[in-house]
């Protein structure tokens, strides 16, 4: 019996191995096809994304400065580039969160493009604030630590997948001061002839409208997160810069600690 067992177990080997061979063949012979029609469809499919503009996996962070969009402003960055990561750099590689924000960008119209972005929306926010104070407020810090006189300023953000652009869709983060948001200029006393200032100024309006101000009798940095009373898509930082030469002169001798305490107790 044990004999019998061993010759059907090699006839089902040998039998195997036949097969597999003849799929080996078949396969060698499909396998330049395969892949050359893959390779076309890859870059049919990237084509076909940039004719298109569609979202890229790429988001760009964008600082609004309103009085730069002045029509009395002769020579002023309005809205200047911060800096810009991928998809997976935002999302600290997470490809759970990254298709939350994938599946948000595609609920997106040209009319509302803030990304609803529902129970998940403060980890994505945090996630973004963590970019913003590592480029923007990282010298702040360090200044602060040293005892040297900073500034907090409070900024409100937003997580858009911009479609008012003409060259392509693509998520950006536009920042503003709290305090400009707060007092936005009427269209008309602004110079908005080019795309890029419309699309900013009209994502400003938007945001105006979402946004209320904290109390100010009672407002302090410790009562409001980052996503507190914000809607869905929008998040609140505080940058912290160092004082101006002029503006800390007074004080050289003699750094407050009150402002190195602040700065690191928003950073923390």
């Amino acid at each position: 019996r044990a004999d019998t067992s061993a010759v059907r177990a090699v006839s089902v080997l040998w039998a195997l191995w036949q097969w597999s061979k003849v799929q080996l063949r078949a396969y060698r012979d499909v396998a330049p096809l395969a892949g050359l029609a893959f390779a076309w469809w890859r870059r049919y499919a990237a084509e076909r994304q940039l004719r298109e503009g569609h979202f890229m996996e790429q988001c760009t962070f964008l600082m609004v400065n309103v009085e730069g969009l002045r029509k009395d402003v002769a020579t002023r960055v309005s809205v200047p580039t911060l800096f810009s990561r991928t998809l997976r750099e935002l999302t600290f590689h997470n490809a759970q969160m990254a298709k939350i924000i994938n599946e948000a960008a595609a609920r997106t119209t040209k009319r509302w493009p803030f990304l609803s972005l529902r129970s998940e929306g403060w980890l994505v926010m945090a996630n973004i604030n963590a970019h913003i104070l590592e480029v923007c407020s990282s010298w702040g810090h360090a200044a602060a630590f040293c005892g040297q006189e900073v500034e907090i300023v409070e900024v409100i953000y937003a997580l858009v997948n911009d479609r008012t652009t003409t060259s392509r869709r693509q998520l950006r983060v536009y920042l503003v001061p709290a305090s400009q948001l707060r007092a936005l200029p009427p269209e008309d006393e602004l110079d908005l002839r080019r795309g890029s200032r419309r699309s900013a100024y009209t994502i400003l309006q938007k945001m105006a409208a979402l946004y209320t101000p904290p109390p100010t009798d009672e407002h302090t940095l410790a009562d409001n997160g980052v996503t507190s009373g914000l809607s869905s898509g929008m998040g609140r930082t505080w940058l912290v810069v160092p004082k101006a030469a002029g503006a800390a002169a007074c004080s050289a001798s003699a750094p407050s600690p009150v402002g190195a305490g602040l700065a690191i107790q928003s950073a923390l």
